[in-house]
């Protein structure tokens, strides 16, 4: 082979080494890059945990709150029903002292 040959091959195989330095640089900002989405992930999987654990107690106590809701519901309904029954023996006894006049 001639020397001018094996010279324009060199020639080429520093193109392709150059090329493919340029292309190692270009993957080393790539996983750069990609480690700093990691970290970011990362934290925002730290986020998401902890959000999940006040979602979890919120729901806990909106289910304690619907419980105690009802039982106050209940003991409301209960003394509308006591109310209504006192009522109506106050109107009987109203009724009983006025015939209890009238005969007098």
């Amino acid at each position: 082979m001639s020397e001018q040959k094996l010279d324009l091959i060199l020639k080429e195989l520093g193109n392709i080494n150059g090329r493919l330095d340029g292309i190692d640089q270009r993957l080393d900002g790539i996983d750069h890059r990609l480690d700093g989405i990691d970290q970011r992930l990362d934290s925002h999987e730290g986020l998401i945990t902890q959000l999940i654990g006040v979602v979890k107690s919120t729901n806990e106590k909106v289910t304690v709150m619907q419980e105690e809701l009802l039982e106050l519901k209940e003991g409301q309904s209960r003394q509308d029903r006591i109310l209504e029954s006192l009522a109506l023996h106050s109107l009987e006894q109203e009724t009983i002292i006025r015939e209890l006049k009238r005969i007098k």
